[in-house]
């Protein structure tokens, strides 16, 4: 899925607003298409469906998880306290949207003000349209950083921070240490924020002598990342296949 770069659009909002588009349109397609006998919603799934995944690059990264965060605040605040946990109670629920089963964050600088910093020591802050996109200010910054944007969700009643933490996927964030676009250490930081907050999974992988065009090359090419990646999501859907079984018992 493509979204439209600045000046198209001028905000980092409107271009999550495209995938966002993209996203819900997916749900009518992919749902006739990849699962004729059930749907997103149910457990009904094809042995081969592993589930939605979003995912992003570089830039597509930060996107990808912004929008995440979005639509998980907005399921969070419309939480009832008569609805029950587990997560897969709140996913089965028809009035919620098409709902992601896990995110793959891909080389992302997922912390605005820290990576205009990181941009800065480079010289090219100028250049770059990261900071007329992100609105420009410390403050327009920290809203723009899908982590900080999440934990100020957090910070609201008790019942939403457990509903996001509930619907939050698994999430896995992949980087190269060779990375001078975007350093290892903007994965680093945004998983330990992402484990504060209290998600059930947040995984990291580093890739050795591998830069910031090579992990998206992995996967279209074939590589370390890809294969990594994939047995993630393996291993991950053959847990929660098991978790479904043992909740029948």
């Amino acid at each position: 899925v493509g979204y439209r770069t600045y000046p198209d659009a001028p905000t980092i909002d409107e271009q999550c607003g495209d995938v966002r588009l993209a996203w819900e349109k997916c749900e009518g397609v992919l749902n006739d298409l990849i699962m004729p006998t059930g749907n997103s919603h149910t457990n009904e799934k094809d042995d081969g469906w592993v589930g939605n995944i979003v995912s992003g690059h570089s830039s597509g990264a930060h996107v990808a998880l912004l929008m995440l965060v979005d639509i998980i605040g907005e399921q969070a605040a419309n939480f009832s306290p008569e609805k029950h946990f587990p997560a897969t109670n709140i996913h089965d629920d028809k009035k919620h949207p098409w709902v992601a089963d896990y995110f793959v964050g891909l080389s992302g600088p997922y912390d605005i003000s820290y990576h205009f910093d990181y941009e800065a020591g480079r010289g090219v802050e100028q250049i770059s349209p990261m900071k007329p996109i992100c609105g420009h200010t410390r403050e327009a910054f920290h809203k723009a950083s899908p982590v900080k944007r999440l934990l100020s969700l957090m910070r609201n009643q008790r019942e939403e921070k457990l509903a996001i933490q509930q619907l939050f996927p698994p999430t896995l964030l992949v980087h190269g240490i060779e990375d001078s676009t975007v350093p290892f250490t903007a994965t680093t930081d945004a998983a330990l924020l992402l484990r504060s907050c209290g998600l059930k999974q947040c995984d990291e992988i580093y890739l050795d002598n591998t830069s910031h065009q090579e992990v998206i090359m992995h996967f279209m090419l074939g590589g370390p990342a890809k294969d990594l990646v994939l047995e993630w999501l393996g291993q991950c859907n053959r847990k929660k296949k098991i978790a479904q079984i043992q909740s029948r018992l």
